[in-house]
C-alpha cells in the first residue's frame, strides 16, 4: 500500500554547498500550507534534484509542490513499482537507533537521515522509520510528480489582474476549495 507525502520545495541558493566533490543546491521544504517541515535535509544532490523533478527541472520557477509515494517492498528483487507521468527509483532505508538513512539500490548511503523525535512526526510515519526494528531494512519504491493539488503555472503566477475582470471571493478559486476540503492539508 502506497503512502504520499505532498511538500513544497522552495530553492534556497544560500544553502548550496560542496560535499565530499558532491554538489548540493538548497531548498526550503514547506507543508502545503506554507509553514516550515522541520526535516534535517536543506539541499538535494542532482540525483535527488532530478527524481523530484527539481533544480534544472524547475523550468525557471523557484518552488515546486511535490507528491511523493512511498511504495514498500518485500525485498529488492520485487519488481519495480511503474506510475505514467511519474519518476520511480529503488531505495532502501537502514534503521540504526532511532534514525534511518537512506541508500540507493546499490548500498550507496545518501545524505538523507530521517530521525525520530527530531523531524516531522508525519515524514517519520511516511517512511515507516517508527514501526521498524534496530538495524532493519525496508526495501521501497519512490515515486514523485508534481503535485496535482498545486494548480498554480508560471502564466498564473506573472498574470495579472484587469479591472473588468470579475473579483472572486475567498474559496471560489480551485485551488482555495481544493485547500479547504483536502485530506492533506495540516491539522
Amino acid at each position: 500500500m502506497a503512502r504520499t507525502l505532498t511538500l513544497m520545495f522552495r530553492r534556497d541558493p544560500s544553502k548550496d554547498r560542496l560535499e565530499e566533490k558532491i554538489p548540493f543546491e538548497g531548498y526550503n521544504i514547506l507543508w502545503p500550507d506554507g509553514t516550515a517541515a522541520e526535516l534535517a535535509i536543506d539541499a538535494l544532490c542532482k540525483h535527488g534534484q532530478r527524481l523530484l523533478g527539481l533544480g534544472k527541472y524547475l523550468q525557471g520557477c523557484s518552488e515546486k509542490m511535490i507528491d511523493m509515494k512511498f511504495f514498500p517492498l518485500k525485498g529488492k528483487d520485487d519488481a519495480l513499482t511503474r506510475l505514467p507521468g511519474y519518476r520511480v527509483r529503488r531505495f532502501y532505508l537502514h534503521r540504526q537507533d532511532n534514525a534511518g538513512r537512506v541508500h540507493f539500490f546499490d548500498g550507496t548511503p545518501t545524505s538523507v537521515v530521517t530521525q525520530i523525535g527530531r523531524d516531522e512526526v508525519e515524514v517519520v510515519e511516511w517512511l515507516g522509520l517508527d514501526t521498524m526494528t534496530e538495524n532493519e531494512i525496508q526495501w521501497f519504491d519512490l515515486a514523485a510528480t508534481p503535485s496535482e493539488a498545486d494548480f498554480r503555472t508560471q502564466s498564473d503566477q506573472a498574470k495579472v489582474a484587469s479591472p473588468s475582470e470579475e473579483v472572486k471571493s475567498y474559496l471560489e478559486t480551485t485551488w482555495d476549495k481544493t485547500l479547504a476540503e483536502s485530506s492533506w492539508q495540516r491539522r
